[in-house]
């Protein structure tokens, strides 16, 4: 089956995400080696024919070539419509968490080997149909494949940084504060105020909503002024071309007292390790390995970008995960099993 279109819905603030552009340009790759040529509308379907449409929702999905390839010879089978199931609904992501594109390639295949067991028929994030299908969306859906949609990489609530603030704090500056919504929490929780930096303006529009006051812009840029209590950046450090300058403006934004707390992936977590030693290195839009990270750290590395800069007061506490037994029988190999079993850190700079 040749002439495959790929039709998306973008949603405003995914257009303005560099993150998200690199997800569809994954998927249209995938498609393009399952069925040869596929070509990408976004919107509105561009005039001609096509063998096959891929239509794809505002959600932001993965999809692999494995994947697509069991849908493509469904269709050419008699289908006239397949949908994939969604990796959340069967299960497995809760035993087995995907933190790497390999990490989810081993899941999908072991889901395709096992088939589906009493999996509910997931919504049409995802359809791929046959051109006369499309036109005139008068079939009944079939299931097969697995894909994986994203979580909003914009609107997660990470309640978890609650323990980290200070007593007292009244003035807040986070900094990719994304929809707000981890600042309205913090506001409402502490009875505080909270200042948002935000890069996309999309997202920066509703952030204004929850926030007390929302600055749209490049935080290595931005005019920043104020002292505050706490200064909050999560999944953010590692984002930034200049990290060192970022961090010497932080320390000038602390009030005396205050506090900084980041949230940064440990680059030496197993899953990487891992992926290395098979000789992989896949980016995704979210996680320990987004598409659009430039500085990658491990718990010494993380010290010394901190005592650099002159910071000598500060904690690195990990955030943990189960470390897979295979790795027990490892030898001749210096392992570090505290590193291999950690995700991430909480960075806590002492004003």
């Amino acid at each position: 089956m040749t002439g495959l279109l790929v039709l998306k819905s973008l949603g405003d603030d995914s257009a303005e995400s560099p993150e998200f552009q690199y997800l569809l340009s994954l998927c249209l790759l995938h498609a393009r080696q399952a069925f040869g040529s596929a070509e990408l509308a976004v919107g509105e379907p561009p005039q001609g024919e096509f063998g096959a449409v891929l239509l794809l929702s505002d959600a932001n999905v993965l999809l692999t070539r494995r994947t697509l390839e069991v849908m493509r010879d469904r269709l050419l089978a008699g289908a006239s419509e397949v949908r994939p199931y969604r990796l959340g609904d069967t299960g497995l992501a809760g035993r087995f968490p995907v933190y790497t594109l390999r990490g989810y390639e081993r899941l999908e295949r072991a889901f395709l080997e096992e088939g589906p067991r009493d999996i509910p028929a997931p919504p049409p994030s995802v359809a791929l149909l046959t051109w006369d299908e499309y036109r005139q969306r008068s079939g009944t859906p079939v299931f097969a494949g697995l894909c994986h949609e994203f979580i909003d990489y914009y609107g997660e609530v990470r309640d978890d940084v609650l323990p980290f603030l200070p007593e007292g704090t009244r003035e807040v500056l986070e900094v990719g504060c994304g929809r707000g919504v981890t600042g309205r929490l913090i506001q409402e929780r502490l009875g505080c105020r909270v200042t948002g930096v935000e890069l996309n303006p999309v997202v920066a529009r509703e952030a204004a909503r929850h926030l007390h006051r929302v600055i749209q812009g490049d935080v290595q840029t931005v005019d920043l002024d104020g002292r505050y209590d706490a200064v909050i950046a999560l999944e953010l450090v590692e984002h930034l071309v200049d990290s060192e300058s970022f961090l010497a403006r932080v320390k000038g934004l602390l009030a005396p007292g205050g506090r900084a707390v980041f949230s940064i992936p440990n680059v030496g977590h197993w899953s990487i390790v891992e992926d290395l030693l098979a000789g992989r290195w896949d980016y995704l839009p979210i996680g320990l390995l987004c598409y659009t990270h430039y500085r990658f750290f491990t718990h010494r590395s993380l010290g010394d970008w901190l005592r650099r800069s002159g910071i000598e007061r500060f904690e690195l506490i990990p955030q943990k995960t189960e470390l897979p037994e295979r790795f027990a029988g490892l030898s001749g190999f210096e392992l570090d099993p505290e590193s291999l079993s950690t995700k991430g850190f909480y960075v806590i700079v002492h004003g």
